[in-house]
């Protein structure tokens, strides 16, 4: 037989005080820097990255080549047919010359290398996207968050620490992007191409599509932070971002045409575009959604609200959750 025994009389013992203390911020900011560069699939994705950026450049490069007589006796031939066609029609036929069927084989700096940027800066936001998820919805899973809510108790500060700096990270990955690849592309112009009316107005359009190029993508890494947070879960984040990508677009240019512009793919197009910057008639889109920013001419402005209008709820929402409700 066993006795219990009593817990003596008195006031409860209160939790030490440097457990109730906030972490000094430059001790939490870089805590929270390795916490979300240390997993494995995130340095592999940064290591990974020059050689996916080389190996479009290569293609780049194979892809065009000097000889434009030969593309022009190809747009003479294809004139001939189409005048030889023209003629054996009855009515009104459109009068064209070989100058349309040219196509132009140089890498032409000024033009290209728009499309080939915003192309990689579309796919760095994607990837973005999945490492803001990735960040914020890993250490549910795995219930370290426990461990970083005990060690920071000011919920608010930890969870803008980290938006933060997955926004910042995501951010400087595209700067770097951008600063590794527009060499490689001068470097394509000069050996496959032209760099013919590249003045210092180009560059300065070209700096302002990097610049706002690393903003939306903080900004999207960011958004799929929030929604990890908010979800609590790496695995229902992920299955709604993927829902909107893939099928949320075909949706909306079923039922709501009126939204393409502010579906991400549109988004995207309208802060990656050039023609407003550049005051050109044409510029290459893909997709059906990109290509209806590309016909209203919508601005980078319009492009960044909408964006807004995506992220601001999601981030308040995941803040009052992460907040005001309990951990575990």
């Amino acid at each position: 037989m066993t006795t219990a025994v009593a817990r003596p009389a008195g006031p409860a013992v209160p939790p030490p005080a440097d457990r109730l203390r906030p972490l000094p911020l430059r001790r939490l900011v870089r805590s929270e820097l390795r916490r979300i560069l240390s997993p494995r699939p995130v340095r592999w994705a940064l290591y990974a990255l020059p050689l996916l950026l080389l190996a479009f450049a290569a293609a780049a490069y194979l892809g065009h080549h000097t000889d434009t007589a030969s593309a022009w006796r190809e747009a003479e031939a294809a004139y001939q047919q189409y005048a030889a066609e023209a003629a054996r029609r009855s009515g009104n036929v459109e009068q064209l010359s070989a100058q349309y069927f040219y196509d132009d084989p140089r890498y032409q700096l000024t033009k290209a290398s728009f499309v080939d940027l915003r192309a990689v800066l579309s796919a760095v936001a994607v990837a973005g996207l999945v490492f803001g998820l990735f960040s914020g919805g890993a250490d549910w899973s795995s219930r370290v968050i426990l461990n970083l809510v005990a060690a920071e108790p000011r919920r608010a500060r930890l969870f803008a620490t980290r938006g933060l700096l997955v926004a910042a990270v995501a951010a400087t990955t595209a700067l770097a992007t951008a600063a590794f690849l527009v060499p490689l592309l001068l470097a394509t112009a000069h050996l496959r191409g032209t760099t013919a009316d590249a003045d210092a107005h180009f560059w300065s359009v070209l700096a302002a599509i990097v610049l706002r190029g690393a903003l939306f993508v903080g900004l999207v890494a960011l958004l799929g932070y929030a929604l990890a947070m908010l979800t609590r879960s790496l695995t229902v984040a992920l299955g709604v971002a993927l829902a909107y990508l893939v099928v949320a677009e075909r949706l909306v240019q079923d039922y709501v045409p009126s939204l393409t512009e502010s579906h991400f793919s549109g988004i995207a197009f309208a802060v990656l575009n050039e023609r407003l910057l550049m005051l050109t008639d044409k510029t290459d889109c893909v997709g059906e959604i990109a290509c209806a920013a590309m016909r209203e001419g919508t601005t980078a402005t319009h492009g960044f609200v909408a964006l807004a209008v995506y992220l601001l709820p999601v981030a308040a929402a995941a803040l009052w959750r992460f907040t005001r409700t309990d951990i575990g």
